[in-house]
């Protein structure tokens, strides 16, 4: 909002240095964008809260001001109107309009508003057009209260107030020509047309113009939903619906008329017979029980009773004071942001100054002994942060082009989503069922600045359609992500740095494992469907714990890379459940080593496509003795037999001698029984013995 304090000063009393004012507008919430010091009249320019209509005017602004400095507000001159016989029939036919006036006014000789008037609109940087169109705009700009002047001659029959019909027409103010009204929005009209968009814009076909000698002024209080939707389906912005969406002062629409009929007087129109009214607002007289000894104590101050009250009186409070509990009355005008008692210690707050209340520290008790998740994330994050990842919070929502880059079509688990019905942004329409595309899209907003090490975790929740949960709607699931791409570590003078790869994720749940004493294993992802269609077939893995999949982690599928466009880079991704995370913990008992060492015996089989190597490595393990230790793949071949493209791996066998010395035969024997396990299970599917 433009502002001028010569202006502003008419309505209240300010400092005399506009450096001083302008820390008094910060300091009572309006944020003063910019001043211009040396122009005429000291221009500046305002912030205003989002939620605070009655600021758009400086009758608001002064109001403000007083309650800090207890200077009295000067209203401007203001023509009584009676309200009687209606100058045209007016019919009220939606509950979108609380109150609306009509007021006739007839040319009587030619004027213009006084030159002071005319300082109102310079102040906000509008031009004068003419006395009835600047009378509208200075009133407005004085008490807040949007009018709008009809020629009276171009408005046919009765003005009723009705919403949009479905296909109706109406030609807004500044616009080539008519178009479509969308259904339901409220208008004002005639007999046969749209006069205005309520709340928003006049129209082409019944404004006022320089032949005008005769006008109809409504002034009126409308339902700010309403206006803000209107305006928003027009597309049209304008300072009426600046005011009207933020919340109408129902008190005001007389106050307002009568503002512009003396402004007119002025310029030498006259108000001819009574101002018509239907509607009629009827003050709430919203009552908050306010109490004096709780405002001290929250704002840690020992103002008296009688100060607490004449400072809330500046707002237009009123306040009946005794003993004990008050009852404060909420103004029309502030009945959109002012409801409980909190409300009002804001307004001491102001009044007083923030800067003005004492400072001091809480109390503070013992404090409480971690929990069992506290320690559990503690120790995690360590690992975490000691491998270079940082923590980031992302959304719980995100749009449909989201998941749609993952690639899951319908019938997918992971197709379905919790959907939000009314999202005011698209980017916000669906609660997450996965934390991969965030994780994905987080690495292509970084690659587009140039930073092309990613290193990133979180600790969240995913939601899933379930009509048989608790709260009838989604079960909600808490996982740990992490994603990298680039480097495992910054790179340095000292050289280079291996990647961060599926790799080191694995690295990194066998170090979460160690810490948390918890037997995290790997094993092939198998074919159920789910997130890992996400990753790369060939390089992801299936986290388990005591036999159950608790996770996954793996190089992200290159089509998904490509749908997020990133080019260059191969995201990873690591996801664990938060329930896995908080199992007990298995401790791992110290036992001696052996006196001998270790023997290590080597089996290569051919794999034809489509089996897993890990699939040779489980049986082997499962069908060993006790005192197989461990197996291992240490090479891969790929080549072809018979055309058909086929690998050998070698698998590393180790044998322990913690349970007693082992002779050649024995060893010999336990290889010969593995190697006769795996042709029992795989031979079929045609892996052999190399």
């Amino acid at each position: 909002m433009h502002i001028t304090l010569d202006v502003l000063r008419r309505f209240t009393r300010l400092p005399d240095d506009a450096k001083a004012t302008r820390v008094l507008l910060d300091e009572v919430g309006i944020e003063v964008k910019r001043v211009d010091h040396d122009a005429p009249g000291v221009p500046m320019t305002l912030e205003l809260l989002a939620n605070r209509g009655d600021h758009h005017a400086y009758n608001g602004l002064a109001t403000e001001i007083s309650g800090r400095t207890g200077h009295p507000v000067a209203l401007p001159e203001v023509k009584p109107l009676t309200v009687g016989d209606s100058p045209r029939e007016l019919v009220l036919d939606s509950d979108l309009c609380t109150v609306y006036t009509l007021t006739r006014l007839v040319k009587k000789a030619d004027g213009q508003l006084p030159a002071a008037s005319l300082d109102v609109l310079a102040s906000a940087g509008l031009q004068s057009i003419g006395p009835v169109v600047d009378a509208t705009n200075v009133a407005m700009l004085e008490l807040g209260q949007p009018t709008h002047a009809f020629d009276a001659a171009k408005v046919s029959g009765a003005v009723v107030l009705r919403t949009a019909r479905a296909g109706e027409k109406a030609w807004p103010l500044f616009e080539e020509g008519p178009r479509e009204i969308p259904e339901g929005i409220l208008v004002v009209a005639d007999d046969e047309k749209i006069l205005a968009i309520a709340g928003v814009i006049g129209c082409e076909e019944s404004k006022t113009t320089e032949a005008t000698v005769e006008v109809l002024l409504e002034s009126a209080a409308f339902d700010p939903v309403s206006v803000r939707k209107a305006g928003r389906a027009l597309n049209i912005q304008t300072d009426s619906k600046a005011r009207f969406e933020r919340g109408s002062d129902f008190s005001a629409p007389l106050v307002g008329a009568g503002r512009v009929a003396h402004l007119m007087e002025q310029a030498g129109w006259q108000v001819v017979g009574t101002t018509g009214q239907v509607g009629a607002f009827v003050d709430p007289e919203r009552t908050i029980a306010f109490n004096p000894e709780a405002a001290r104590t929250f704002l840690d101050i020992t103002m008296d009773d009688t100060e607490l009250a004449e400072r809330l009186r500046r707002y237009g409070f009123k306040v009946h004071d005794g003993a004990g509990i008050w009852d404060v009355v909420v103004p029309p005008h502030r009945l959109w942001d002012v409801e409980f008692a909190a409300d009002l210690y804001e307004e001491l707050a102001k009044s007083i100054g923030y800067d003005n209340t004492p400072i001091g520290l809480p109390a503070v008790d013992m404090g409480a002994v971690p929990s069992a998740a506290e320690r559990v994330r503690f120790q995690a994050e360590q690992v975490l942060l000691g491998h270079g990842l940082y923590e980031v919070i992302t959304d719980g929502f995100y749009g449909r082009q989201m998941p749609a880059n993952l690639g899951f079509e319908e019938g997918h688990p992971l197709h379905a989503h919790v959907e939000t019905a009314n999202a005011l942004d698209r980017a916000y329409s669906l609660l997450k069922n996965n934390c991969l595309a965030q994780a994905v899209q987080g690495v292509a907003d970084n690659l587009r600045m140039n930073v092309k090490q990613f290193r990133a975790y979180e600790f969240t929740r995913t939601f899933h359609p379930d009509a048989n949960a608790a709260n009838g709607l989604c079960r909600e699931r808490k996982v740990l992500w992490a994603a990298v791409s680039g480097d495992a570590q910054d790179r340095t003078w000292a050289g280079g740095s291996r990647p961060a790869d599926a790799i080191f994720l694995k690295g990194i749940v066998t170090e979460l494992g160690v810490q948390l004493g918890l037997p995290f294993t790997f094993a092939p992802v198998g074919d159920e469907p789910g997130l890992a269609d996400a990753l790369h077939p060939g390089r992801r893995l299936a986290v388990e714990l005591h036999g159950q999949r608790v996770g996954l982690l793996g190089e992200v599928h290159p089509q998904v890379v490509q749908a997020f466009r990133i080019k260059r880079a191969r995201p990873c991704y690591l996801e664990l459940d938060w329930e896995a995370l908080m199992s007990p913990r298995t401790s791992i008992p110290y036992v001696e080593p052996s006196r001998l060492q270790d023997v290590h015996r080597s089996l290569a089989f051919t794999l034809p496509h489509g089996i897993e190597a890990g699939a040779v490595a489980r049986v082997m393990t499962e069908q060993g003795p006790r005192w197989l230790k461990s197996v291992r793949m240490v090479d891969l071949f790929a080549h072809e037999e018979e055309g058909e493209p086929v690998r050998t791996v070698t698998y590393e066998l180790t044998y322990t001698h913690d349970l007693g010395e082992r002779s050649v035969d024995e060893l010999n024997a336990a290889s010969e029984a593995l190697i006769e396990a795996v042709d029992q299970a795989l031979g079929g599917r045609g892996v052999k013995l190399r």
